[in-house]
């Protein structure tokens, strides 16, 4: 049966017109200095090259890698996305690139990589490859790793109301830590990861 599927697969890959085949990556520069935005600033960069491969894209996470000042504005946001059309999953990196001739931090970018589910390297796509799960049954797996994480909303409590709320609860903008939105059993919050401690705050606005 191996055997068959591994001739079958390649076939049923090729007639399969939306999914998304190879990644897709994209570099964009915006003229002029950029300064630290909010994480609703990075959204709607990163929402527009979301929407422009699949109309239907579900935004999944938001972290800031490198936190934020106490305003809630950071210089790095990462935004993950789903396609569910695409069946695919999207990274947009926004950052200030530092490059002093355009501005105390820089130019403001965007770049993103669209990867197709499952990645050609992963346990999944070897299994595809040699023949070992049906290219059919992608369809039902791709539906039950979208129900992984719940689909964020496009408005949400910003990061500056987060850090506001952080803050009261003894979070230090001035050491390191990390922001990402992460679902539990009280719903999506924002949460700040600071050494071994966290601090979380309503994400729903």
């Amino acid at each position: 049966m191996s055997v068959l599927r591994r001739l079958l697969n390649p076939v049923d890959r090729w007639l399969d017109f939306t999914s998304l085949r190879e990644p897709v990556i994209t570099e964009k520069r915006w003229p002029g200095g950029g300064v630290p935005c909010l994480a609703s600033h990075a959204l709607e960069r990163a929402a527009s090259a979301a929407f422009s491969l699949d109309r239907g894209a579900r935004l999944k996470r938001i972290t800031a890698p490198r936190g934020t000042a106490a305003d809630g504005a950071a210089q790095r946001w990462a935004l993950f996305f789903e396609l569910p059309r695409k069946r695919a999953k999207l990274l947009c990196d926004w950052y200030l690139d530092g490059d002093k001739v355009a501005g105390r931090f820089g130019r403001e970018c965007l770049d993103t990589r669209a990867t197709p589910y499952p990645a050609s390297d992963s346990e999944l796509g070897h299994a595809l490859e040699h023949g070992r799960v049906a290219y059919g049954r992608l369809r039902k797996l791709w539906r039950e790793e979208r129900r992984r994480l719940p689909d964020l909303p496009l408005q949400f409590r910003d990061s500056d109301e987060a850090l506001t709320d952080l803050c009261a609860l003894g979070l230090r903008v001035d050491r390191p830590f990390a922001l990402r939105t992460e679902a539990s059993h009280r719903g999506v919050e924002w949460v700040a990861r600071a050494d071994e401690r966290s601090f979380s705050c309503r994400f729903f606005a």
